[in-house]
């Protein structure tokens, strides 16, 4: 265990859209599908804005399953494939799909001053990158801080501070038997948490064991994973998560803080893979179990993400969550740095906000796969934050 010195970033919040925190406004948003009982491929999609204060907003659109279906598969392809997603044509995926789930209420966000939301959402919306969303002038992503939740029933709403004290538990494989090599878990384990009282065990020290004893320790307050997992059909007894000494089931994970009485863990992050989804019997995947296993905030990927990309977002975010940011907060801010282009790559480091380096000594192929930038929500759409987003 640890506490390695510390890279601040100074006034984080100038990083938002708002520029401050002092118009923090949080609301729920809830999506739900209600199909037609006489037309199988039509039905209703239902938005709801539940604001801090004031009435309830409700909005009904009308929506062909097989044409949501389309999109959003269309959306993927683009995405997966890096390619444009044109969105000067207001009929392509990322504005139509804005256009269905955002626009309908985006005059009621900006009325209200909404600055972060906890998206509450169907089995059939669960996969939808929210961040790529655009509409015309910029990302949902990028104008939002959020998170997802399968149900609010199961969300803690109370706002903590950002900054919840404890230890961090960090453990991470960079080698496995038959998968590919994760090269960059070493730098990730060491900057990922800078300012946080960090506990590590890699390779071999990551042990099935070590995880559910230290995990269930009350100093405990976050849990970073950085690892495959592998999910299969059959929910959690089937999805499996990599350590240095072989495959561990997740059904153990999943029962870790449901003992009535016990803290919640304030975040835990699986930073490699398509983690953030699993099939329909393990709901949102490895994140969705974090919060069955008692997680105020989870966070995984979407689809399979460039581990370059990864590794530096998840240090950048730290960085801006040990800064002062909720959580929301600090991945927007950190989808932004990638955005715009200030999170780059110089010589063999990729340099991050405040030109402070997120990594280093990256080798020939490392660096050709990001060097025309992070521009391309591939790189950072696929992040997922599951849970309260503060």
């Amino acid at each position: 265990m640890d506490n390695r010195a510390a890279v601040r970033i100074q006034d984080p919040e100038r990083l938002l859209p708002q520029k401050s925190l002092a118009t923090y406004t949080p609301a729920i948003l809830r999506f739900s599908f209600t199909k037609k009982d006489d037309e199988p491929d039509k039905s209703f999609l239902d938005l709801t804005l539940i604001p801090p204060e004031g009435e309830v907003v409700g909005r009904r659109v009308s929506v062909g399953v097989g044409e949501f279906a389309s999109l959003l598969r269309r959306f993927y392809q683009q995405l997966a494939r890096q390619e444009s997603l044109n969105i000067a044509n207001p009929a392509s995926p990322a504005r139509r799909l804005h256009a269905l789930l955002i626009a309908p209420l985006q005059q009621d966000l900006e009325a209200l001053g909404i600055s972060t939301l906890l998206i509450s959402v169907d089995a059939g919306l669960q996969a939808v990158p929210f961040a790529a969303l655009h509409d015309g002038t910029g990302f949902f992503g990028s104008r939002y801080a959020f998170s997802i939740t399968p149900s609010i029933a199961l969300t803690p709403l109370d706002v903590v501070q950002a900054d919840p004290g404890g230890t961090q538990l960090s453990l991470g494989v960079s080698e496995f038997d038959g998968l590919a090599p994760l090269p960059l878990v070493p730098q990730e384990m060491e900057r990922a948490g800078d300012l946080s009282t960090v506990e590590r065990h890699t390779e071999e020290a990551f042990t099935p064991d070590t995880l559910l004893t230290r995990a269930v320790d009350p100093s405990i307050k976050r849990v970073h994973l950085a690892t495959h997992a592998e999910f299969l059909p059959g929910g959690p007894d089937k999805a499996r998560l990599m350590t240095g000494q072989g495959p561990m089931s997740l059904r153990e994970f999943a029962a870790l803080r449901q003992r009535e009485g016990a803290d919640l863990l304030d975040l835990v992050v699986l930073s490699a893979c398509r983690t953030a989804l699993g099939d329909q019997d393990s709901e949102l995947g490895f994140a969705g179990l974090a919060l069955q296993a008692g997680a105020r905030s989870a966070m995984g990927s979407l689809w399979y993400v460039d581990d370059v990309a990864t590794s530096a977002l998840m240090i950048q975010f730290y960085r801006l969550l040990d800064s002062g940011l909720p959580k929301g907060e600090a991945l927007q801010a950190t989808r932004l740095a990638m955005a715009d282009g200030t999170i780059r790559l110089e010589g063999d480091q990729l340099i991050g906000i405040d030109g402070v380096p997120l990594l280093t000594n990256l080798n020939t192929l490392q660096r050709r796969r990001v060097g025309r930038g992070f521009q391309h929500p591939f790189f950072w759409g696929g992040i997922a934050l599951l849970g309260t987003p503060w």
